[in-house]
């Protein structure tokens, strides 16, 4: 499209030597000018419109253009701009609209609720009507009920949050964001949006999560066989969302389970000439996580040292610096290899 196309076709608009199809468009956006709601519009109309002026407007027969007065000519390009600047506004909204957000708004239209960004630099806690807590991040926005519905508990997320729930099985408890769905019965877990440079996220702390991919996320319908197979976390687990596939896979700081659910360990770190198979043994209990080795001969090291206050990552940097190893994360295991 361009300042010439519009010049000839308006031109021929104004004379009555258009096609009926052509001024079928033109009539018809003009008078889309006035909707100020674009998304009352369905997707198949905006895409009809769209294709219609674009198949229109290069297919014109382009011909000299008559001379006409400027005066006369104006309200047609004004019309023209208007109709540029229509499918602008129309993308940007359509770009920005977020229709998950807008969806839980209208399905919890019976309930008061409440909006709250943390406008702060540092986190602030937000309690919820059922005792649970939500520790919001900076920038973070969470809506929720001032009172939960009687059969379920839900939010709805933008930006990053740490979620303490309180055990209900009556009554589930759900995380919308504009990407995911977490469901848990109690549980701690953090929950995080997509931004331009990291996919959503969810890492679990305590408990089971189960993560499914938002079909509301847009206005326009996702067949069921497109959206991404629900996931299910336990604790150290983070569930990844990316081009509509869920990926499990470790989070980045493990925690052990004992400190994860404030509970006491007979568990010790302090090793001697312990072999590096019950080493694995004792790791994997104290973090829930699977930790193994890809040949028999690693599991007949031995290794001795104070492993307390490190972390699993750190723990297993120092083990495997004595028997010339290495170790590398797969899904939701920690894999031990000597191989280069």
């Amino acid at each position: 499209m361009n300042q010439k196309s519009f010049y000839d076709l308006l031109s021929r608009y104004e004379n009555g030597n258009c096609t009926e199809a052509e001024k079928h468009w033109v009539d018809k956006w003009y008078q889309n000018l006035n909707h100020k709601n674009f998304k009352d519009l369905s997707s198949t109309a905006l895409e009809e419109m769209q294709t219609n002026v674009w198949l229109n407007i290069n297919n014109i027969e382009r011909k000299p253009a008559p001379i006409v007065k400027v005066k006369k000519l104006w309200p047609k390009f004004a019309i023209a701009a208007s109709i540029m600047i229509a499918f602008f506004i129309a993308g940007l909204y359509l770009m920005r609209y977020n229709h998950a957000e807008q969806s839980f708004i209208d399905e919890n239209g019976n309930l008061a609720l409440v909006s709250k960004t943390n406008e702060t630099d540092r986190p602030i806690i937000i309690a919820l009507s059922d005792a649970s807590t939500v520790t919001l991040k900076p920038q973070a926005n969470i809506i929720y009920p001032k009172v939960f519905a009687a059969d379920k508990r839900t939010v709805y997320l933008k930006g990053t949050a740490f979620f303490s729930v309180s055990k209900n099985p009556k009554k589930p408890f759900y995380v919308y964001n504009q990407k995911l769905v977490v469901r848990v019965l109690g549980t701690s877990f953090w929950v995080k949006s997509s931004t331009d440079q990291l996919p959503a996220q969810v890492a679990v702390r305590t408990g089971k999560v189960q993560v499914r991919e938002n079909e509301k996320s847009s206005m326009f319908s996702l067949a069921k066989e497109k959206l991404a197979k629900p996931i299910l976390l336990t604790p150290n687990q983070k569930g990844v969302f990316s081009n509509h596939q869920l990926n499990k896979t470790l989070v980045s700081k493990p925690i052990p389970l004992a400190e994860a659910y404030n509970v006491p360990t007979s568990l010790s770190y302090n090793f001697k000439e312990e072999s590096i198979k019950e080493i694995f043994k004792t790791l994997s209990e104290a973090y829930g996580i699977e930790i193994k080795s890809d040949n028999e001969q690693i599991a007949t090291y031995t290794f001795t040292g104070d492993l307390s206050k490190k972390g699993l990552y750190e723990q297993l940097d120092l083990i495997c610096g004595t028997i010339s190893s290495k170790y590398y994360i797969q899904g939701t295991s920690i894999v031990v290899s000597n191989k280069n």
